[in-house]
């Protein structure tokens, strides 16, 4: 009987320590206190929330680039540089 209490002992410790160090953050929903309570890793007004996006949308989409086609027509485009546009 000894040696069974023995053997459950010693199985105990090492399991609760494993459970101690076990994954504690929680899922997006659940309540926290820190960021480092919650999976997604943000903690906003006391509950785990997911991750704000990366883009906005709030800026504006940049402009349409027109690629500069020669026409080959031989009609000047007013640049005397071969058709540098930058000043150089």
């Amino acid at each position: 009987m000894r040696f069974l209490l023995a053997v459950a002992s010693a199985l105990a410790a090492p399991l609760a320590l494993v459970c101690a160090c076990g994954e504690s953050r929680r899922p997006i929903g659940e309540e926290c206190l820190r960021d480092e309570d919650c999976l997604s890793n943000v903690c906003a007004a006391r509950a785990c929330v997911s991750a704000p996006s990366l883009v906005t949308g709030a800026n504006s989409p940049p402009p349409d680039e027109e690629p500069l086609i020669p026409t080959g027509d031989g009609a000047s485009s007013g640049t005397d540089d071969g058709g540098k546009t930058d000043g150089s």
